[in-house]
């Protein structure tokens, strides 16, 4: 069975350069354009990953995981959050603890950088 992924982020050109990477590496993607449209979409499918902008319109990534993990605390998929603009200690450690994030990432991310990242989490995933 093929690993489900959701790709949140108001940039469809990010969302591109993800999507590409995760397929290669063997995910079934979904994308959101918005924070509403991804916390819809993680209730309604659970999918293993998500990778989440942190500033998004509607909700941004930061609301988006707090109310997925308030309606579904027993659903605990990867949670991989990127930032272009929260880049400090301060921020990451506020994702990681309040929000239960597993990584934390900023832009522009590497290809490489993020297949680091699936790699701890999705060993199993297909290498490109």
């Amino acid at each position: 069975m093929l690993l489900q992924a959701l790709v949140a982020d108001d940039s469809r050109v990010f969302r591109a350069l993800v999507v590409e990477v995760l397929r290669e590496k063997g995910f079934a993607v979904k994308e959101a354009g918005n924070g509403r449209e991804a916390l819809d979409h993680a209730l309604s499918t659970r999918p293993e990953l998500l990778v989440i902008d942190a500033l998004m319109p509607v909700l941004s990534g930061f609301e988006m995981v707090g109310k997925l993990r308030e309606k579904l605390p027993e659903y605990q998929p990867v949670v991989i959050m990127v930032t272009g603009v929260y880049k400090s200690r301060r921020w990451e450690s506020e994702a990681r603890s309040r929000y239960r994030v597993d990584e934390y990432l900023e832009k522009p991310l590497s290809p490489e950088t993020l297949i680091a990242a699936l790699d701890r989490y999705f060993p199993e995933a297909s290498h490109p």
